[in-house]
């Protein structure tokens, strides 16, 4: 059975009427674009989903350190999103054991 078989118990069927302009604008959209349809529509609501801001769950670590958000004045502006500072992160301590609360008497 191929990934694609697999998979399809995980895909739902999402349908819906369109005016003939409607449905030439996506395809012109999707041909300028260079993409299937599909990825044109499911691109369009990934962008607007990453607009919503995420509201921390009461109690949650955001929540409890949100006295401590944007202290910091200086630093790299682009950490989150620069993958150079992720290169070789937690290699010193994949071997490192943790100290045991028995350890610290």
């Amino acid at each position: 059975m191929s990934k694609k078989d697999k998979n399809k118990k995980d895909i739902v069927w999402f349908g819906m009427k369109l005016t003939p302009e409607e449905k030439a604008k996506i395809k012109m959209l999707a041909k300028r674009k260079g993409v299937s349809q599909k990825e044109l529509i499911l691109s369009l609501v990934n962008e607007e989903m990453m607009e919503y801001e995420v509201e921390p769950k009461p109690g949650s670590l955001l929540d409890r350190m949100q006295h401590l958000v944007g202290i910091i004045e200086d630093g790299p502006t682009d950490l989150s999103t620069n993958p150079k500072y992720m290169e070789d992160f937690g290699k010193d301590s994949l071997y490192r054991r943790r100290p045991n609360s028995s350890d610290s008497k």
